[in-house]
């Protein structure tokens, strides 16, 4: 038993009903079922919902403002029965009646080198506390064809090991080598 749903769909439909017409001849429709109407801007609640925003923000800005004052108004009881301390600097009285001792040798001229003297240009290529570590430093520069040597000085802070190229007779010579120091990744200083 097989049935033909096609026509039987086609048999079912409803006619479509004209819209009523009111007795002044004008032909209105009448509102269209399950259709939604489209939403419509109201001012109303719009401007109420703007002012409640802003009260909102503004409570949440200003109100640790506000318990905060509140708990002050209520300190200064205390706060006056105290003295504040008083406040004195030293440091004016001390460099009005002091004296300060300062070392300008560092800073005085070279004397000028004599005719027959030439100056002699040095390069310090680092400084080491470990003597293992300046030794190795001075093999890659001899490698490099830089006349190496460690001196070794005492200070304060231990002994140290300096790697000095040099001596140079020309600064020119003691720039070179240290332009072939930067090559290598390596910082000197030029020393008199």
């Amino acid at each position: 038993m097989t049935k033909d749903f096609a026509k039987r769909g086609a048999a079912a439909k409803p006619a479509k009903r004209k819209p009523r017409t009111t007795s002044s001849g004008r032909g209105r429709a009448t509102p269209t079922r399950g259709k939604k109407k489209s939403p419509t801007f109201h001012g109303p609640s719009f401007s109420s919902g703007a002012i409640f925003g802003a009260f909102v923000v503004l409570l949440a800005a200003y109100l640790p403002e506000w318990m905060a004052s509140d708990a002050s108004d209520t300190a200064p009881a205390t706060a006056e029965s105290r003295e504040a301390p008083k406040v004195t600097f030293e440091f004016p009285d001390l460099l009005k009646n002091g004296e300060i001792k300062v070392d300008t040798s560092p800073y005085q001229p070279s004397k000028p080198a004599k005719a027959g003297e030439g100056a002699v240009y040095r390069v310090q290529a680092a400084s080491f506390l470990d003597e293992g570590d300046a030794n190795e430093m001075r093999a890659r520069l001899i490698l490099l064809n830089l006349p190496a040597v460690v001196e070794v000085n005492d200070s304060s802070t231990g002994t140290w090991h300096r790697v000095i190229l040099g001596p140079f007779e020309r600064r020119v010579d003691a720039n070179r080598a240290l332009t072939k120091l930067r090559e290598q990744g390596i910082s000197g200083i030029i020393l008199n």
